[in-house]
């Protein structure tokens, strides 16, 4: 049986990722300060909310969305009492900022993700993210693209 303030964040999370999956500083609020997010393929973690914020503002800033083919798409969902699983796919037109200046239209279902999180008292604590593709093109990217991300990240925040 879910909490109410778990309930809360289950309901927060799933219209966040359908529905506002850009706004950082709403994704920021619903994770607890100690907030440990994991990415594969790869393994890169990233902790706490200044980690996080370097992360996702690069990331968002490469790519764009719109309302028809590049879209993020919930295809499956649960929750536990402590735990909330989303499965969707995920669209988005590439700018090449951060994919060596290739630019690539990512159409919804050929990439899909898996994330886990662990709710502690109506916050998340604990995020594993799962990349997949159905794309060769982006199987062989992602990795790659991921560590790069986290190398300017992470040289983004020693710079602050």
């Amino acid at each position: 049986m879910l909490s109410q303030a778990n309930e809360y964040l289950v309901k927060e999370m799933l219209d966040l990722v359908a529905n506002d999956s850009e706004n950082l500083g709403r994704t920021i609020k619903l994770l607890t300060e100690d907030c440990v997010w994991v990415i594969e393929p790869g393994g890169t973690e990233y902790h706490g909310h200044a980690q996080l914020e370097a992360f996702v503002g690069i990331a968002m800033s490469g790519r764009i969305h719109d309302k028809d083919q590049h879209k993020i798409e919930i295809t499956n969902w649960f929750a536990s009492d402590q735990d909330l699983c989303i499965e969707y796919t995920h669209g988005a037109l590439l700018t090449g900022k951060y994919t060596g200046g290739i630019k690539y239209k990512l159409s919804t279902g050929i990439s899909r993700y898996c994330i886990t999180y662990h709710m502690r008292d109506g916050k998340i604590d604990r995020v594993h993210e799962y990349i997949n593709s159905s794309s060769w093109f982006l199987t062989c990217v992602m990795p790659v693209a991921l560590a790069n991300l986290h190398r300017l990240a992470m040289k983004k925040l020693v710079k602050r």
